[in-house]
């Protein structure tokens, strides 16, 4: 063998040890920009929704609560006249009809569209929408049908974190994301039972 070739040879097996570790295992490969980019947008892109869902849901909660509870709404009292069934199955809904007396007895009381999570007979404080199309409960019972929506999301968020925990079998994340998933079910339970 030539001078050259060993050369060459030593070359190449030193090229070969120099991609191997210490231990003889592959160097690992260093991470390059796509693998950041696609992280980050991993991160980024449901945070964004996250922050729109939250805005989003925060204004029709403080517009609805506007009605409910401050001077946007009309008071009166409303009492259930009919409520029918419309589609089927999963398009399963009910619209109801309420006669609403208007606090004001100046003005005449009307007929108009309401919740339908009512029954037929029940007289509930309502309020007419600015918009004039439909009567909402009035009070307590108005407001939790507002907020209770809203109050999903944390508490879906909270239940999640505490599945994971369990399936983890971690006991610091048992107890923590227990510690918060209580007060949204506490939430949510008074949510249910006030506002229907």
């Amino acid at each position: 063998m030539t001078r050259e070739k060993k050369n060459a040879t030593k070359k190449n097996t030193t090229q070969r040890r120099d991609l191997k570790s210490p231990a003889g295992r592959p160097a690992p490969e260093s991470s390059g920009t796509g693998t950041a980019i696609g992280a980050a947008l991993c991160l980024i892109i449901p945070g964004a929704l996250l922050v729109w869902l939250v805005v989003v849901g925060i204004d029709v909660t403080v517009r609805e609560l506007g009605d409910v509870l401050g001077p946007e709404g009309t008071p009166g009292t409303a009492t259930v006249l009919s409520c029918e069934q419309t589609g089927s199955g999963k398009n399963r809904r009910y619209d109801c009809e309420a006669d609403f007396v208007f606090d004001d007895r100046s003005k005449e009381p009307i007929v108009i569209d309401t919740v339908p999570d009512v029954e037929v007979g029940e007289v509930f404080p309502a309020v007419l929408t600015p918009e004039g199309d439909r009567v909402v409960p009035a009070g307590a019972r108005g407001a939790w049908r507002v907020i209770l929506p809203f109050s999903a999301i944390p508490f879906t968020f909270a239940l999640v974190a505490f599945l994971t925990a369990l399936l983890t079998r971690s006991k610091k994340a048992i107890i923590w994301t227990g510690a918060v998933l209580v007060p949204f079910t506490v939430v949510m339970v008074m949510g249910i039972v006030i506002g229907t």
